[in-house]
């Protein structure tokens, strides 16, 4: 057998989690971002999966620890990984790739109580949304509001 030589860089990369995301509308069709302590910019809620959870389990998880809000989950909006804007630095050091399942949901209840991952938290009309957001949440949010109502895979 000959060995195959594959070039890729490794973006820096510490490790490799998977994540979720929850683009949130409320009844007005706005939705919910907050502007990230890490990353500088605005994005909707997400969060990793923890082992031994699925994948709806820690949507819904994340969305109550982040917000104080119940969500119905309506759709996958995406999926992705790429490199290009799903890495995070974080303060410590590490880099690390999200494989995020993203997903379009509605508010059913609770009040919202930002956490302190956001320094700001609101709704935005999405003809409004504020600036700047961070680059996975440009994808995110184009992808919820595509027309294509298969999820797109990144």
């Amino acid at each position: 057998m000959g060995s195959e030589s594959h070039q890729k860089s490794d973006h820096g990369i510490t490790d490799v989690r998977p994540g979720v995301a929850a683009i949130i509308y409320d009844a007005e069709g706005r939705v919910l971002l907050h502007h990230r302590r890490v990353g500088d910019g605005w994005a909707p809620v997400s969060g990793h999966v923890e082992r031994g959870e699925t994948a709806a389990a820690a949507l819904h998880r994340e969305v109550r620890e982040e917000t104080g809000l119940a969500v119905r989950i309506e759709r996958l909006v995406s999926l992705n990984s790429d490199p290009a804007f799903q890495v995070v630095g974080f303060p410590d050091g590490r880099r690390t790739q999200f494989v995020t399942a993203v997903f379009a949901c509605r508010r059913t209840g609770g009040r919202l109580r930002g956490s302190d991952e956001g320094r700001a938290w609101s709704w935005f009309a999405a003809d409004a949304l504020p600036k700047p957001l961070l680059p996975y949440a440009r994808v995110w949010l184009a992808d919820a509001a595509s027309a294509d109502p298969g999820p797109a895979i990144r």
